[in-house]
């Protein structure tokens, strides 16, 4: 059997089809939503470029490269306060050094708070005379902030600078390696086991 649209009959007698008008509920949509998209609040992303520590310094060796005149430099990022250390191979001059020396600046807290300024200026003054070297190694205590680990990395990565009334920015350690801290009595553990390993392998140790 043939099935027909039913249809509506009026009191006249007259027969009408039941159609529905869509038209302004179109008209409302298309008011709706660009209010909708114009008012959304989208979710930004924002990502650190860092690098992981390598396991071990062996596989360092397989990537011979210029030396810089510093074996690694550390940042460390603790509770009390900032401190920056390193191991020098090289004279600024560039003679290689007879016995490798080790430097620390230590960089206390200023009422409380990191001192970001003292650190950028110990920063520009190694870059100043070892201006080949590119890598910073951030070593971070667990109870810092994210904040703090934030400042700390653009800190060193560059610096900010007027010059004729214009603000500029120059490269310090613009690669970043982020690791835990280790503690001396660990067993050097991290990343002094590396080189450990390297004397093992001599017969240095």
């Amino acid at each position: 059997m043939r099935s027909f649209p039913r249809r509506r009959q009026t009191f006249t007698g007259q027969v009408h089809a039941a159609d529905v008008d869509l038209t302004p509920i179109m008209c409302l949509f298309v008011i709706l939503v660009p209010m909708l998209l114009l008012t959304a609040v989208f979710e930004q992303l924002a990502a650190l470029k860092v690098r992981l520590p390598q396991a071990s310094t062996l596989e360092a060796l397989d990537k011979p490269r210029e030396p810089s005149g510093i074996v690694e430099l550390r940042v460390l990022v603790q509770e009390a306060g900032l401190a920056v250390e390193g191991t020098l191979s090289h004279e600024p001059s560039g003679r290689e050094m007879d016995l490798y020396r080790d430097f620390r600046y230590e960089i206390p807290l200023v009422d409380g708070r990191y001192d970001m300024p003292t650190l950028q200026n110990v920063l520009k003054d190694i870059k100043g005379r070892y201006p080949k070297h590119e890598e910073a190694v951030l070593l971070v205590e667990d109870a810092v902030s994210y904040d703090t680990i934030v400042q700390t990395m653009d800190t060193c990565r560059e610096e900010f600078f007027l010059e004729d009334g214009e603000k500029r920015r120059r490269s310090l350690f613009p690669a970043v390696v982020l690791s835990e801290a280790f503690a001396e009595e660990k067993g050097f553990e991290g990343l002094r086991e590396g080189t450990r390993a390297i004397d093992r392998e001599l017969g240095l140790r």
